[in-house]
């Protein structure tokens, strides 16, 4: 690969020649068009096994997906290239499989339920990086609430964030994510329970002034019914933090800041 530089600046293809820009790199990078073809990769008979990488991938990419989905609410809060760690941790719960065909692996969240809470949708600002305060979620008995508890939140020393910021609001999300598994008869990816990524809800605090007193924060998000009613769903628990340069009586624009989020808890 050689970097593309001088007054044209392109991407696309020119001849046996393609250009594209690196988002993460910062640059045009120019290279040779050449590879397998994609008709030797779906049918070639050495090729078997990279089939098989591509099938289980699409089914960690779909599982990811769907995660990414349920947690929309707070989407504005995803920064940087995040889905990527994703579908790794994707990938990873589904090589515990030992069941499973090659190829056709499931991907268990519910099997492994202790690894989400290790991922953040934003790596430009980690939320563990910018929120330090200790927080306090509990599930009802009867499985369809989880409250949040802050206690004694001082704004001031518990949020670091790079820019001046003069408000702050605390958002909770839950939502029911699935297990995917391998159907047979359609030849593709489906969840164990459909359309759960519908089921999410999310509850935001009001906007409050940075302040250096103490107050305490309470959230609480209620399904329509009881979730993890059905073997291989998880409850997965979000909590987002905004920050916004404006007072409170100032202008908020659309109502939302920027800021960080991070799955902190799962219930299986």
């Amino acid at each position: 690969m050689a970097e593309l530089k001088g007054p044209i600046l392109f991407t696309g293809s020119v001849g046996n020649m393609r250009a594209y820009y690196d988002k993460e790199l910062k640059r045009y990078t120019l290279g040779n068009k050449g590879g397998t073809t994609r008709d030797m990769i779906m049918n070639h008979p050495l090729l078997a096994r990279q089939r098989e990488n591509m099938n289980e991938f699409k089914g960690c990419s779909i599982w990811a997906s769907q995660l990414k989905k349920s947690l929309k609410a707070i989407d504005h809060l995803f920064k940087g290239y995040y889905f990527p760690k994703i579908v790794a941790m994707g990938k990873f719960i589904q090589k515990q499989d030992e069941e499973g065909s090659r190829g056709q692996r499931s991907v268990e969240s519910s099997r492994f339920s202790r690894m989400l809470p290790s991922l953040g949708f934003n790596y430009l600002h980690p939320f563990d990086h910018v929120f330090s305060h200790q927080y306090e979620l509990s599930f009802s008995e009867d499985k369809t609430t989880v409250n949040l508890k802050l206690l004694g939140f001082n704004s001031f020393r518990r949020i670091y964030w790079p820019e001046p910021y003069l408000s702050f609001r605390i958002s909770l999300v839950i939502a029911q994510q699935p297990d995917f598994y391998w159907n047979v008869e359609d030849k593709k990816y489906l969840p164990v329970v459909k359309k759960l990524e519908s089921a999410s809800v999310a509850v935001f605090s009001e906007w409050r002034p940075r302040s250096l007193l103490a107050e305490d924060i309470l959230l609480s998000a209620s399904f329509a019914q009881p979730a993890l009613q059905l073997p291989g769903t998880i409850v997965v628990v979000a909590i987002g933090l905004e920050v916004s340069p404006y007072a409170l009586n100032g202008y908020i624009v659309n109502s939302t800041g920027n800021g960080t989020m991070k799955i902190v808890e799962c219930y299986v």
